[in-house]
């Protein structure tokens, strides 16, 4: 029954709400909706066996594809997505996400600057263990997910349904990215790409990366809006600055002469994050083996995992934390820092 509600909250709104208590609901009713800010009459149709049915027939569709549904309160969910103001409820995905994860994003209308560099960039992040994020559209996305794939791992994150893989040019490489990464999409599997999807697939990109790379991108390109929300959710924004006199490049200069951080090569970036050895015990290290890569951990599952009485792993993550090797989250939540 939960379940089936949030399905049918989401197919009734198909923009999404921060109705994040639902899903650690155990049992929903119209009326809790209601509570959450629904009108009663959307809460009603929730009754409507036809929606139920219709929904229920699309999710087999994609299931019959290979595609599943991810709650937030999985751990599967995407750690770092969980902890923007937006998260969607649920997700639709095709293949495994591995972070941490970096989005690698840009113009349609890529230069072949644009397209040497989206590759070039996205090879190199991919080689080095980064999963490189994008939205599988024409141009810079394009050339980001084909350069990720030549080295490692990629996830693309759909402005349509499961069923509608957009644009139809670019389903062989969805498939590839699939077995090879995932495709993710927030948005039923019957529903087609639409001009209102694409900022909200945006916010998955960014979201559920800890930086983003803007390649190349002009004024109004949707790009900016993904860089935008990378700053709201604190996370970096890196930019490849270009010819002053393209407006394929105005966007991206822009953003530099804004504060994001200019990048020349792909080691810039990496060397961000690149901090001195720090020496820790072997106790510390044991620990550290439980923490996945670019997820957030509690202290029960990590006094579960490696069998250490909380006595114990409060002083060893105290210590971590002051060593500058993990990073404390509120509700006594811990991400190792990558």
């Amino acid at each position: 029954m939960r379940e089936k509600l949030i399905l049918l909250h989401r197919l009734i709104n198909p923009t999404p709400k921060p109705l994040v208590e639902l899903a650690f609901s155990k049992e929903i009713s119209p009326d809790d909706l209601v509570r959450f800010g629904i009108s009663r009459r959307k809460a009603r149709r929730l009754e409507d066996g036809n929606l139920l049915g219709d929904l229920l027939h699309q999710i087999e569709k994609a299931r019959e594809s290979g595609w599943r549904l991810v709650f937030y309160d999985q751990d599967e969910y995407p750690g770092l997505l969980r902890e923007t103001s937006h998260p969607p409820i649920l997700l639709f995905v095709k293949g495994k996400i591995e972070p941490p994860c970096i989005a690698v994003v840009g113009t349609r209308r890529a230069t072949s600057y644009g397209r040497g560099i989206a590759q070039e960039f996205s090879w190199k992040l991919a080689s080095s263990g980064i999963t490189v994020v994008s939205g599988l559209a024409h141009g810079i996305d394009t050339w980001a997910h084909k350069g990720a794939l030549r080295g490692g791992k990629t996830v693309a994150v759909l402005g349509s349904g499961a069923l509608h893989i957009y644009p139809a040019s670019n389903r062989s490489l969805a498939e590839e990215i699939a077995e090879k990464g995932a495709l993710v999409s927030e948005f039923f599997p019957q529903d087609p790409p639409a001009r209102f999807r694409f900022p909200l697939r945006n916010r998955i990109i960014a979201g559920m990366s800890f930086a983003t790379l803007v390649v190349e991108a002009p004024p109004q390109s949707g790009a900016l809006i993904t860089a935008r929300l990378a700053l709201e959710y604190g996370r970096d924004v890196f930019a490849v600055p270009g010819d002053i006199n393209r407006s394929t490049s105005q966007g991206t200069n822009r953003l530099i002469q804004e504060g994001a951080k200019p990048v020349l090569s792909v080691e810039d970036i990496i060397g961000e994050y690149s901090q001195p050895r720090v020496e820790v015990s072997e106790e510390e290290e044991f620990l550290l083996g439980f923490f996945p890569p670019g997820q957030e951990v509690d202290v029960e599952f990590l006094s579960e995992a490696s069998g250490l009485s909380p006595e114990r792993l409060f002083p060893l993550l105290l210590s971590l934390e002051m060593k500058g090797v993990i990073i404390g989250i509120s509700g006594w939540r811990y991400r190792k820092i990558v």
